[in-house]
């Protein structure tokens, strides 16, 4: 293995740093950020990555932001918004992208192409979504010609995942089975402090509507069991399906940021990288089977650094977004990952999936477990709505 080989400094992308919002239920009584706005939280998560990174802020070129829902509190160029209300210098240009569930991801991978080609280079990443302000669902209307393609089946992100877990043969028992590892995972994470790194405090109000600042991650579940889940009914297929509101990433509120820059310009501002950026993918996948996006894009991942002696058993850790339970079980299934090595601090299903800003929370979670742990390679994969995958590997700096 050896993914640095002949690298230059100059147009090499590497993190120096990375932070997110607890993240939030989206829901109009109880949600920790139901009284915050989506642009607020950008501008947290922005103006905390660039404190905590040391960088010049005269040297920041761009922001760019991932959002899906790009309208209200998130219309106007919300990047520009947000980095306007970081206090960013007014020379920082700011644009915001849209990949659907991929976004932040997306826009980490477009900026490191940037500094791959030599042009902006100090940059900040970040992605938002409030799922409560602005649903998924609302103020849509896709062309009727687009589902000649596939069929409107396809927009409910539940019916994909069932027609996953029927063509495979993945029970709901299973499902379940992942959904609960997937909260004890990140209920044992959270208690060991080990999203304290990660958190931006942000305040919010809590279930009884008290100001106060929130730190912990709202939707993580340490009551649940295999017999409560059961009692559930399905949530997309009503009495044939598998898939019920404890197999699916709850709808969130929440943002994500990351600093990047060339390798040479972290050590002309003597800062100290986490990791260097080696290779991104994105692809697209039948709709319908949406789910999938992650298997062909790490698949084509791996097929760009195979050259430089890379594979898949160098990779350590996994942060595969999780959609759905089904979803995630299919692609850790295809791919051959060892599922201890995936999510290692739970996934989505438990912390909450803010759709624009996922791609930058799982950046940030892997890169603290690849530094917590000394893991030299993490992937970061997600599965994309209309049938997208994406994938991004780092390394880490010693």
């Amino acid at each position: 293995m050896n993914p640095g080989a002949s690298r230059d400094p100059a147009t090499t992308p590497v993190v120096v740093a990375c932070c997110r919002t607890a993240i939030g239920r989206a829901h109009p009584d109880r949600g920790i950020f139901r009284h915050v706005r989506g642009d607020e939280l950008a501008a947290a998560v922005i103006a905390a990555v660039v404190d905590r990174s040391g960088v010049e802020p005269a040297t920041i070129e761009d922001v760019v932001l991932g959002a899906t829902q790009q309208r209200g509190e998130l219309g106007g160029n919300a990047g520009r918004c947000a980095a306007l209300m970081a206090g960013l210098p007014l020379s920082t240009a700011g644009t915001t992208v849209n990949r659907l569930c991929g976004s932040s991801l997306q826009a980490l991978a477009q900026a490191c192409h940037a500094i791959a080609a030599g042009a902006e280079n100090v940059q900040v990443v970040a992605g938002v979504e409030h799922m409560h302000h602005l649903p998924m669902d609302s103020a849509v209307d896709i062309h009727p010609r687009v589902f000649a393609r596939s069929s409107r089946g396809m927009l409910s992100m539940g019916l994909t995942a069932e027609q996953l877990a029927a063509a495979h043969g993945i029970s709901r028992r299973r499902q379940e089975e992942y959904a609960l590892e997937s909260h004890a995972r990140a209920a044992r994470a959270g208690d060991a402090g080990l999203f304290d790194d990660e958190i931006v405090p942000v305040f919010g109000h809590d279930e009884h509507g008290a100001a106060a600042e929130m730190l912990h991650d709202q939707s993580i579940r340490r009551d649940t069991s295999l017999e409560a889940m059961a009692t559930l009914e399905p949530a997309f297929l009503p009495q044939l399906g598998t898939i019920t509101a404890a197999t699916s990433a709850p709808v969130s509120d929440g943002a994500a940021a990351v600093l990047v820059m060339s390798e040479a310009e972290a050590a002309r501002q003597q800062l100290e990288p986490w990791a260097r950026v080696v290779a991104t993918a994105v692809v697209g996948v039948p709709p319908a089977a949406m789910g999938t996006g992650p298997i062909a894009a790490t698949e084509k991942l791996l097929a760009r650094v195979a050259g430089r002696g890379i594979g898949r058993g160098d990779i350590g850790l996994v942060e595969l977004n999780e959609a759905f339970a089904a979803q995630a079980i299919h692609c850790i299934d295809a791919l051959g990952f060892d599922s201890a090595r995936v999510n290692v601090r739970g996934g989505a299903l438990a912390i909450g999936h803010p759709l624009g800003a996922s791609g930058a929370r799982i950046t940030t979670t892997l890169l603290h477990a690849m530094r917590d742990a000394a893991v030299p390679l993490g992937l970061a994969t997600m599965c994309i709505g209309l049938g997208q995958g994406i994938a991004v590997l780092f390394e880490r700096c010693e």
